[in-house]
Order: C-alpha cells, then sequence, then structure tokens
C-alpha cells in the first residue's frame, strides 16, 4: 500500500504561538518561568525531539520557558547541532558532560532569564516527570534558595489537552496506520503462528499503513491468559479454538494511535461473536453524550450504565473507562467517575469499557476527537470478530 503522503510539519509560527501561549498562562498563573524535560513537552513546545525518545537516560536535555522572552533549550554537544537544525523559537545551548550541567550552570541561565528569585514550574506533577537525577533536582533546589520551585503541569496540561487542527490530523494518520493493520493482520495470521511472529507482522504493517514508527504491540491468546490484558507477546503459537486479542499502537509524528480488534481459530463460536458485538455497541453508545461542556465523569457514567443495559458488569480492569492521547499514548484526562475535566473541542477521548471472561477479552478501544458537534471516530478496521484459519 502506498502512504506517501506529504509530511505533516509544525511552522515555527506555529511553536512560537504555543510559547505565546504558555507565557500568557504563566504570566496569569504568577510563574516566572517553567523548566521542562520530558521528551513530550520539548517536543510540544519547540519542536525538539531525539533518536530515541524514552530510551536512554544519557544526556538530559532542559528547556527554559521564561514568562517574557525567548526560550533556551540547553542540550549535550552530541545533540546541540541538530537542536539547532530542528528546534523552533528557542536558543540552544550546549554542555559537555554526559550526566548532564551542573546545578550551578543551571542556576546562571536561571539567573540569565530571570527566574532565579522567582516561581518556576517544573514537571512534578500529574503524568508528568522529570528528565534528569533527582539528586541534581535537590541540588538545584539547595543552591537556588531564593526560587519557589512549583508543579507546572497543570499549565501544561490546560495547553496540550487540546489539540490543533494539524495535531488532529497526525492522530488521524497514525490511526489510519493501525486501522490499516488491523484490517489486513488477521487475513496473514495462521494456526501454528506464534505471538511473537504476528507482533513483527504488525509493526511491519503499521508502516506499511503510514505510521512513522510502530509504536506498541499488545497481544494475548489463549486459555488461562485472557486476564493478562497488558501482555507482550510470547512464543506461544496459536491452537485451533483460541481467542486472540491485538491492542495496537502506532505514531505518526509523534503522536499516537491506540485501539485493539481481535480474532478466532478455527471457526468463530456465537457466544464469543456475540459478545464482540455487544461491547462495539456499548462503547458505541456510551460515545453518543460526548461532546463540548460535557463531564468527563458522564462519559464515564454512561459506559457503566451501557454495560449494565447489556447484563455485563466490566471486568477489563485498567482503572478506567478510557483516557486522553496525542504525544504520549494516554494523557489526561482519565475516564473515571473522579476526574472533573470538561469536554472542550479539540480534546481526543478513547473509550474502552470491556469485559475479560475464561473466553477472551472483549474490548473495542475507540479513538475519539471532541467537535462542536459532539465527536468524530478516528479509529478504524473492522468491529467485528476475525477468523483466523
Amino acid at each position: 500500500m502506498n502512504r506517501d503522503l506529504e509530511q505533516i510539519l509544525f511552522t515555527k509560527k506555529e511553536i512560537q504561538e504555543r510559547i505565546a501561549t504558555c507565557q500568557r498562562t504563566m504570566i496569569q498563573a504568577g510563574l516566572d518561568g517553567m523548566i521542562l524535560t520530558m521528551e513530550s513537552n520539548l517536543r510540544y513546545f519547540v519542536d525538539f525531539h531525539t533518536h530515541a525518545p524514552w530510551s536512554t537516560y544519557t544526556r538530559p536535555n532542559f528547556l527554559f520557558i521564561p514568562s517574557r522572552g525567548k526560550p533556551l533549550l540547553m542540550v549535550q554537544n552530541f545533540l546541540a547541532s541538530e537542536a539547532k537544525a530542528i528546534a523552533k523559537g528557542c536558543t540552544v545551548q550546549g554542555f559537555e558532560s554526559l550526566r548532564g550541567p551542573t546545578a550551578a550552570e543551571l542556576k546562571e541561565i536561571m539567573e540569565t532569564l530571570g527566574l532565579l528569585s522567582g516561581r518556576v514550574g517544573f514537571e512534578l506533577g500529574y503524568e508528568q516527570r522529570l528528565g534528569f537525577e533527582i539528586n541534581l533536582f535537590n541540588q538545584l533546589k539547595e543552591i537556588c534558595r531564593e526560587t519557589e520551585f512549583i508543579d507546572g503541569s497543570e499549565i501544561i496540561w490546560a495547553q496540550r489537552i487540546i489539540k490543533s487542527p494539524k495535531e488532529i490530523e497526525c492522530i488521524r494518520r497514525a490511526c489510519q496506520a493501525t486501522s490499516y493493520t488491523h484490517d489486513h493482520i488477521f487475513k496473514k495470521i495462521t494456526e501454528g503462528m506464534s505471538e511473537i511472529e504476528i507482533s513483527r507482522i504488525a509493526q511491519q504493517l503499521m508502516l506499511e499503513g503510514g505510521a512513522e514508527y510502530p509504536g506498541f504491540v499488545m497481544i494475548t491468546s489463549g486459555k488461562g491468559n485472557y486476564s493478562r490484558i497488558s501482555k507482550t507477546h510470547t512464543n506461544r503459537k496459536l491452537q485451533k479454538g483460541d481467542y486472540m486479542w491485538l491492542d495496537l499502537g502506532a505514531r505518526y509524528n509523534g503522536y499516537w494511535s491506540d485501539f485493539c480488534r481481535s480474532g478466532e481459530v478455527g471457526a468463530l463460536s456465537d457466544d464469543r461473536k456475540n459478545l464482540q458485538e455487544t461491547i462495539s455497541s456499548v462503547t458505541a453508545r456510551a460515545a453518543e453524550v460526548m461532546g463540548p461542556g460535557v463531564a468527563v465523569a458522564e462519559v464515564a457514567r454512561a459506559c457503566t450504565i451501557e454495560l449494565e443495559r447489556a447484563g455485563l458488569e466490566a471486568s477489563f480492569d485498567c482503572g478506567r473507562m478510557g483516557h486522553g492521547m496525542g504525544l504520549m499514548s494516554t494523557e489526561p484526562p482519565s475516564v473515571t467517575i473522579h476526574d472533573d475535566t470538561v469536554l472542550q473541542e479539540g480534546m481526543i477521548i478513547n473509550l474502552e469499557p470491556g469485559i475479560v471472561t475464561d473466553r477472551g477479552v472483549f474490548n473495542l478501544e475507540e479513538n475519539y476527537v471532541i467537535t462542536n458537534a459532539g465527536y468524530e471516530i478516528l479509529s478504524g478496521g473492522s468491529r467485528n470478530l476475525h477468523l483466523i484459519k
């Protein structure tokens, strides 16, 4: 399949608008700036990413965003040339040590940018992580006694949770690659094939379907394994009568997809077909409540209500009925009755009500974008139970 579409890229103007929005929000919140180190935040705010995100702790990166003025991106010299070529809307400064700059070097930049005696946000809160040593963070706090170190996660998520049309298009392409994979892979799988073989085929199909990178493959098959809903591939071979559940995520320009489909080996049994169709209907009916102004908690309640109407109780125990998605495969909000987030146009919501029995994992996660009229479904591929030869 030819998916050689023109690559979606973010312009310098678009990145500068993100920074400007962040700076306005910081001023309103009384922050003098933020220091960000997570790959997804660096990619969002200055369009900088590395060749191996999340796979190495060597060479940490630091993005200083003052509430006024131009941001500064600090990277190890190995990455400096690339950062100067691709990062947008910021100056780039290198450092020598593989372990990262010293606390004194960080303090010097903070002073230059006017952050030393103010309130500075870090990735300390919900679904955020520091991308450098905690020891260094503590040393920095020790030598910056006049600086108030606070959690900047609310400011970050307030902005990142709403996707622009171009971001949505990136997610759409990731979903198209995953839909393509789900529609083609069950025709290639046969009895006797191992889960690791299936995983490799899935990753190849994601690329063939237009993904820039395969993201993840979760797969479980065979009696006694269905409760392992976060399982990765093993050498187990498919046997006649097995149910196989396949959850895939592809990436396009850093943005993710995340949804699952299923098949049965040898013949389709009525009980499994019926459960598959029921869960697909439950998910679709629960989604009907979504739209701007609707509380996420109400969406979670809708999932529970629809399961109960079908005579089912949620046993797909991932801790929630769904989640957001973007530059990370799971992002806020969490679709639970405890999340007080209100849906807005541009949010991505993945719904995944489901059940797990000794007959299989009956869950058809769907990826939606909230629109001014309600929602649009981005995930595709047949929802029917696939026959595996």
